[in-house]
């Protein structure tokens, strides 16, 4: 008996059937060959295409809440000047108001998982129990006292969360952590075999910090110094990295997560992807936060990601779309904890989204998927479903309007403002 059965839809260039039980893959044929009569439900997959999600690598999902919050400004000032203050009158209730708003919006262009460095953990964490998404969140460490970094709290919630749901280490950055605390974090991830999420080598000034404050040659070096430097630690933005530095990721397996439009937006700077890829670096793509892209589409980031890196290399050939779509599928998943989605194949995790073929940008009849990559947006994602189970269908998600109002409200607290 099959959960769910995907009829006729186009997959890997061919009409094929896929059925899914107990949450994964668990027959894909030609059309018309799966026994229909087998299915608790049928989705008629004739005018879609479909293909694995996204897996969103870096980003601070209640950060939805700060969207437009100091535009043009370089990123020290745009984090004293408009984020930090606001952030200082977080709470729970509105973490969660904006993670459930963010996940929403990344099922509306076909993402199912994040990579959350943000605060009041067990929220987010709740958040994405709630809504069905999978999510690595975050243990944050700043050379700072927060109420609310709740570190403990997620901890204690790790023995009860589903496959679907991990935690990580998450210090800041190097400008934002003491090397005690760096070195801290090294100890405690191997003792509580816990991956670690950083950025690192974002801006010019943090490459003057590492140089100037720690005696390090760059961000990169310094990390490694303190020990963050591991197998499956995942380094955001990295638009500074030497090729020593590149040398030394590769050989520590070290995963980068791409936020090409954050980079820009900020000035931050561009990550040399072709480089990396030649230098043996996994690389993978995240949005950054909603304040400093200012989109969570996973569609539009993967497009910027493709575009920088030919840009970067003075080359149409480099990082081919292929690699690009690898990038933020099934190594995206494996890097967040879930090596088994990330593919439409028998005996993965049913993670795909169905995409809507009769959009207009589909009407030249080439390769859906480059022009799902290249051209999408998401008014072409109708369907996501994430472990077998439907998230969005026709493109709603259940409980949509109370989503976006309780957001609505939440931002407007939080600009301390009650209009």
């Amino acid at each position: 008996m099959f959960d769910l059965l995907i009829q006729t839809a186009l997959c890997d260039g061919a009409r094929k059937d896929v059925a899914i039980a107990g949450g994964r893959f668990v027959a894909i044929e030609p059309a018309g060959t799966l026994d229909a009569t087998s299915a608790k439900e049928i989705i008629d997959g004739t005018n879609f295409l479909l293909r694995p999600p996204f897996y969103n690598t870096h980003t601070h999902h209640a950060m939805t809440l700060l969207r437009g919050a100091g535009e043009d400004l370089p990123l020290m000032a745009w984090l004293k000047e408009r984020i930090w203050p606001q952030e200082a009158r977080l709470t729970r209730e509105l973490v969660a108001a904006g993670t459930r708003l963010a996940i929403l919006e990344s099922l509306h262009s076909g993402c199912v998982a994040f990579n959350d460095m943000y605060f009041h953990q067990p929220a987010i964490l709740q958040a994405a129990l709630e809504m069905g998404v999978r999510a690595q969140v975050g243990l944050m460490v700043m050379d700072q006292v927060s109420d609310h970094i709740e570190n403990e709290a997620a901890l204690e919630m790790r023995a009860d969360l589903p496959p679907t749901l991990h935690l990580c280490y998450a210090p800041h950055a190097l400008y934002t952590s003491t090397e005690a605390q760096l070195r801290a974090v090294a100890e405690h991830a191997t003792a509580l075999n816990l991956p670690i999420h950083i950025h690192a080598a974002e801006t010019q000034d943090e490459c003057a910090i590492a140089r100037e404050r720690f005696h390090a040659a760059t961000p990169v070096a310094y990390l490694d110094r303190c020990g963050l430097l591991r197998p499956g630690t995942i380094l955001a933005h990295c638009c500074h990295v030497t090729d020593d530095d590149l040398a030394l990721m590769a050989e520590r397996e070290v995963i980068v997560a791409h936020c090409p439009h954050s980079n820009q937006k900020l000035g931050s700077g561009v990550f040399p992807w072709e480089k990396a890829i030649k230098a043996g670096v996994k690389v993978t793509v995240g949005t950054d936060g909603a304040a400093s892209n200012n989109s969570l589409s996973m569609i539009a980031e993967t497009k910027a990601a493709a575009l920088s890196a030919k840009l970067n290399a003075s080359s149409p050939e480099a990082v081919p779309l292929a690699q690009v779509d690898r990038a933020v599928t099934q190594v995206a998943a494996a890097a967040l904890g879930f090596p088994d989605a990330g593919e439409i194949r028998v005996g993965k995790e049913a993670d795909c989204i169905l995409v809507d073929l009769s959009c207009p940008l589909f009407a030249a009849d080439n390769d859906p998927n480059a022009d799902f990559l290249y051209a999408g947006d998401s008014a072409c994602v109708d369907t996501v479903i994430c472990a077998g189970r439907i998230l969005m269908r026709h493109k709603e998600v259940p409980g949509e309007a109370e989503i976006i109002a309780a957001a609505r409200a939440a931002a407007r607290q939080l600009k301390g403002c009650n209009r």
